[in-house]
Parts: structure tokens; C-alpha cells; sequence
């Protein structure tokens, strides 16, 4: 039997539930959408997990992801796509504050076929056991930076957009717009 108290407190959780699936189906589309696609043997898939695992700790996370079975004709799989995606992030971060050299930067679009994911593999690897990379992991961006303030119409300075005060839309934009 539900009363009806307990079927107030239900609509709220439900609706909870529905934000949290319809977040989640975006947020899959969005991965689906960046996933590159070409011609993978088993072989340069797995080197490319190989590498993965070795980093995944860095990242605090288990160096868990499986290993290929078979060849793939299409994308990457969506999961993949967001570990990966997790790296070039942080890569492309620590480039651009001058941590670690360029060389190491790499972008989805580029794992076409077996020998980008072979050079991304390489990457990996490399950067795993990168000294400076795993500093710039380790420490915060520094606060003491100057940021450019620009001023309203009426006058007054209008507050520079960071982190912690974007919207999770603008933020998710923002790096939607990086990785283009």
C-alpha cells in the first residue's frame, strides 16, 4: 500500500532520476559524437589499452580498462572515448603551461587507423612515466595569475569566467570547444 506522503516523496526522487538518465544519454552522445572512427586491428587497440592502464593511476583510477577481443571497422567505444578524451585534456593542459613538451599533445581525431593509435600508444606510455607530467597532475594551477577583467556597459568590472563560477553547461562547452 502507498500513502500518499510516501508518493510525494517519490516524485521528486523520480524526477531526480530522470534528470540523472537524461544527463547521462547527453553525455553518452556527446562521447558518441567525438568518437573517432576507422579500421583498428585487435593488435593497435590493445597497445593502445596497454598504455591506457599504465596512465589510468595517475588519474586515480584502476588501471582496469579490458583488452580487445577482436578487429574494429567503425568507432571507438564510448567508454574508450572518454578515458581517452580524459587524457588529452590533461595533456593539452600541461602543454600549454609549458610542464611538459608539445610532442606529447595528441587529438581524437587523429586515431584513424592502426599506426595513430600506435603513435598515441607510444605517447602514453611515454608520458606515464614523465616526471614533469606527473608534477603538473600533482600540483593546482597557480593562483596568482592576472586575468584579463572586462568592464559592463554600466561602468563596472564584470566577474572573469573560471570554474567555479560557469555554469556546468558553459563549462561542458568550453571543452567541447577545446577538443575542436
Amino acid at each position: 500500500m502507498v500513502y500518499k506522503d510516501d508518493k510525494e516523496m517519490m516524485e521528486p526522487q523520480m524526477a531526480l532520476q530522470v534528470e540523472i538518465e537524461t544527463a547521462e544519454g547527453e553525455d553518452e552522445a556527446m562521447y558518441a559524437q567525438m568518437a573517432p572512427t576507422g579500421k583498428y586491428s585487435r593488435k593497435a587497440l590493445n597497445n593502445l589499452v596497454k598504455a591506457t592502464n599504465r596512465l589510468l593511476p595517475l588519474f586515480e583510477q584502476t588501471p582496469d580498462y579490458p583488452t580487445f577481443t577482436e578487429d574494429l571497422d567503425g568507432q571507438l567505444p564510448t567508454d574508450f572515448v572518454r578515458v581517452l578524451a580524459m587524457f588529452q585534456g590533461a595533456i593539452n593542459g600541461a602543454v600549454q603551461t609549458d610542464a611538459i613538451d608539445g610532442e606529447f599533445d595528441f587529438t581524437l581525431e587523429d586515431l584513424i587507423d592502426d599506426n595513430a593509435l600506435n603513435v598515441v600508444a607510444g605517447k602514453l606510455s611515454s608520458i606515464a612515466k614523465n616526471r614533469d607530467f606527473r608534477n603538473f597532475l600533482k600540483e593546482p594551477p597557480e593562483e596568482g595569475v592576472v586575468e584579463e577583467v572586462e568592464m559592463t556597459e554600466e561602468g563596472e568590472m564584470e566577474t572573469p569566467m573560471t570554474a567555479e563560477n560557469m555554469s556546468e553547461e558553459e563549462l561542458d562547452a568550453l571543452f567541447m570547444g577545446r577538443m575542436a
